[in-house]
């Protein structure tokens, strides 16, 4: 299914924590993960992209666990300062890009930043939550001068979600779906292409908003996935974090 989805050369990436061989601790990239407790430094992105995303220090690496009934890996951040970055991603070739997430999310105490890929024109980022004890999730876009923010139906800390969000600048829609439950909504009336710019993971920019909160799998690619392959997707970032998806 990863195959299909960048099979046409479509821009994105997809970090997989239950893949031990992506990981590795050291910034040279030498020192396999190859278990719980062991920090995270490079992950690999397995879209066929080379988009790899990676610490800045060893204080801000995320920490490998499993979950112990799923059996599933996934990145822990400390909601401090531990987040990873890739290069830039040129997505200028589309005004559309569907994201895909599982989490858990420790707390709705402060706002925290799961995906940021914000950019300068146009861009997207999904909070966890959207304010301090707003108890959801919160897709944010930018596009031209207007900034939308698209709230999710309420998903109370601790809680273990799947997060999809779809956004399609010339048609002006995009949408958040928690669990499988969606909500639309629009992006303004501007028009042009996403932005070719750095994506941050855990935390705005690497400097605020930090989340608080696990990462089973992140998935991004240029385009809007069709509906097949996006069950498909959430079945299997369900499977990893423990949650019953609404039918």
């Amino acid at each position: 299914l990863i195959k299909k989805l960048f099979a046409n050369n479509e821009q994105g990436f997809f970090y997989d924590p239950s893949d031990l061989s992506t990981m590795f601790q050291d910034a040279a990239g030498t020192v396999p993960v190859s278990g719980v407790g062991q920090p995270v430094w490079h992950i690999l992105d397995k879209s066929g992209n080379n988009n790899h995303a990676f610490a800045t220090s060893s204080a801000t690496r995320p920490i490998l666990q499993r979950n112990a009934t799923t059996g599933a890996y996934y990145l822990a951040f400390d909601g401090a300062d531990d987040f990873l970055v890739t290069n830039s991603i040129d997505f200028t070739s589309t005004d559309k890009v569907s994201l895909f997430a599982g989490v858990r999310k420790l707390s709705d105490a402060v706002i925290g930043s799961i995906v940021d890929g914000r950019g300068v024109d146009t861009g997207f980022e999904i909070y966890a939550p959207s304010s301090a004890s707003a108890r959801n999730y919160v897709f944010a876009t930018l596009v031209g001068a207007t900034r939308t923010y698209l709230s999710s139906s309420e998903a109370i800390a601790t809680a273990s979600n799947v997060i999809t969000t779809k956004l399609d600048i010339s048609n002006n829609r995009k949408t958040i779906t928690v669990d499988r439950e969606e909500t639309s909504g629009f992006v303004g009336t501007a028009t042009g292409s996403l932005s070719n710019h750095t994506i941050y993971i855990g935390r705005r920019g690497g400097t605020s908003l930090s989340f608080n909160g696990h990462i089973y799998g992140l998935i991004g690619v240029g385009k809007l996935v069709s509906d097949t392959e996006t069950t498909a997707i959430e079945k299997e970032l369900a499977k990893r974090t423990g949650v019953t998806l609404n039918v």
